[in-house]
């Protein structure tokens, strides 16, 4: 998210003042524990404090995939924001093509959404759900970006945080992602305000790029960017950071189609798309799987031009096997209750 200039934050001062009002009635009113609902199956929230992207998506898959491989049949219950007619939003569609056999349960009220699943899950994923309350959690998993933590920022509208930074403190965990190392300065101003140090230190890492080239899907490597003249196309929170790794890669970005947050894209679009970056002289478009579900409807009228979507995954520097324990410790000392 981009933060306002200096004058426009000053105008917004009074807004960011009632925000924070809210904010605090919220809390206090969640903190008596008034209307959270307590759920048949363990959940794991994972959140922020910022509004954009700080990674939830990716993180969300390895813990659903981690309670998947223990057994514990997983869902994912999100937003899904600017979901379409269908009721899926771009989110949901990047869960079912990654993890195709845990269910997604997408609305605004996420408790009547898990009701609906066809069958009951045995662990619940939470994506976004820090400031989501109404769920018990068993598990608050935090995500800090080491880039743009906003731990410095003011609270909407006049800048990222979505609450005070004291809201880290009824974190069960923070994590931190897109870290190149361990920051000393990061860690001491997290543990100031969540009183433990961060559990995990992770960064983002690309395994490889599949390949959308006239109706043909192949598998190709990340080093396949080298040398590479390439359009770029991100409709997600924190583009920056992508294009840092395309650049990393040695990709050459001769042209960026600038997208909001979860754009979407008709055939028209798509074609205009495609000319833009061949006018360019790019010999590719580098795009998200969050855009490539939708963008994908309309392949035929990308021409010649192929689309390469990175594989993002996560990667620990540090404190990984703390990180899966507790999950697993919690899952197994909630269960039970939870029945």
């Amino acid at each position: 998210m981009h933060e306002p200039p200096r004058w426009a934050s000053i105008l917004l001062a009074p807004a960011t003042l009632v925000y924070a009002t809210v904010v605090d009635w919220r809390r206090r009113r969640f903190d008596a524990g008034k209307g959270v609902i307590r759920l048949d199956a363990p959940v794991i929230s994972v959140g922020n404090l910022v509004a954009g992207g700080t990674g939830k998506s990716p993180i969300c898959r390895i813990v659903a995939r981690h309670l998947q491989q223990a057994g514990r049949r997983p869902a994912i219950a999100m937003r899904g924001y600017r979901a379409g007619a269908t009721g899926f939003s771009d989110e949901a569609a990047e869960y079912a093509a990654r993890l195709p056999e845990v269910p997604v349960a997408v609305g605004a009220d996420r408790i009547a959404a898990i009701a609906a699943l066809e069958n009951a899950p045995g662990s619940i994923v939470l994506d976004d759900g820090f400031q989501h309350r109404r769920v018990h959690r068993d598990l608050d998993i935090v995500l800090v970006d080491a880039v743009h933590s906003g731990l410095d920022r003011a609270m909407l509208p006049s800048g990222p945080r979505r609450e005070p930074k004291s809201a880290l403190g009824r974190a069960d965990l923070v994590v931190v992602t897109r870290a190149s190392e361990i920051d000393p300065v990061l860690a001491a101003d997290i543990e100031r305000h969540h009183g433990r140090p961060p559990i995990a230190w992770t960064r983002h890492v690309w395994t490889g790029l599949t390949s959308h080239h006239e109706g043909v899907e192949s598998a190709r490597p990340v080093s396949d960017l080298e040398g590479r003249r390439v359009a770029t196309l991100f409709g997600v929170g924190n583009p920056d950071s992508i294009r840092r790794a395309i650049e990393a890669a040695g990709g050459i970005v001769v042209h960026d189609v600038a997208v909001r947050d979860h754009a979407a894209y008709d055939a028209a679009r798509v074609s205009s798309i495609a000319t833009a970056a061949k006018a360019a002289g790019a010999e590719a478009i580098v795009t998200t799987l969050k855009d490539w579900v939708k963008i994908g409807r309309h392949a035929d009228r990308l021409g010649a031009m192929p689309m390469l979507v990175p594989t993002l995954e996560i990667e620990f520097l540090a404190g990984e096997a703390a990180f899966f324990e507790t999950i697993d410790e919690t899952v197994a000392r909630a269960a039970p209750a939870a029945r």
